[in-house]
């Protein structure tokens, strides 16, 4: 009975310093970001997927700028060393065939997304910025761009105001 107890506690213990934390990291984010233009990404989907066998990061996505009718750009994988934030490797996917494209706003943007130090990053073509914090299936916060978006957005979901920020809901 006495292992049974501990063990709950162990449990308990973890589930309170797992969630404190989730708050800290976000706290820190609005703390330092909450007034960030993310215009550079408007029309991306950025996340990191993973790591790699060498321990790159391996970041993967769309971006709706670079999607064309004839190619119909825009799904890609990159991979970024962790020290330097070099992209070693770059690869475009199209519909219909696999491209290699050196693109330099994807690299812009890639390292720009490395330094909020989040698992994802929405901007939709409207403006709203969608921030995953812990993993790339749970959204932290959004930001709409305008009213329009909020009133519009509040059909799918309800949305509570993150207290003592300007425009920012969880």
């Amino acid at each position: 009975m006495k292992t049974i107890k501990s063990l709950i506690f162990i449990i308990f213990a973890t589930i309170l310093l797992y969630s404190c934390e989730q708050h800290k990291r976000e706290k820190e984010f609005l703390d330092k970001y909450e007034y960030e233009d993310f215009s550079q990404f408007k029309g991306v989907i950025m996340y990191i997927r993973g790591f790699d066998d060498s321990g790159k990061i391996i970041i993967t996505g769309s971006i709706d700028f670079l999607k064309n009718d004839s190619l119909k750009f825009g799904y890609y994988t990159l991979k970024m060393d962790t020290q330097d934030n070099n992209i070693t490797y770059m690869h475009w996917i199209c519909a219909d065939k696999e491209v290699e494209l050196d693109t330099i706003k994807l690299q812009h943007l890639a390292k720009n997304f490395m330094k909020y130090q989040i698992s994802r990053l929405d901007v939709d073509t409207a403006g709203n910025v969608f921030v995953y914090i812990k993993d790339f299936a749970n959204r932290a916060f959004v930001r709409f761009a305008n009213e329009d978006e909020l009133q519009k957005r509040n059909r799918e979901s309800t949305w509570t105001k993150v207290k003592n920020t300007d425009n920012w809901y969880k």
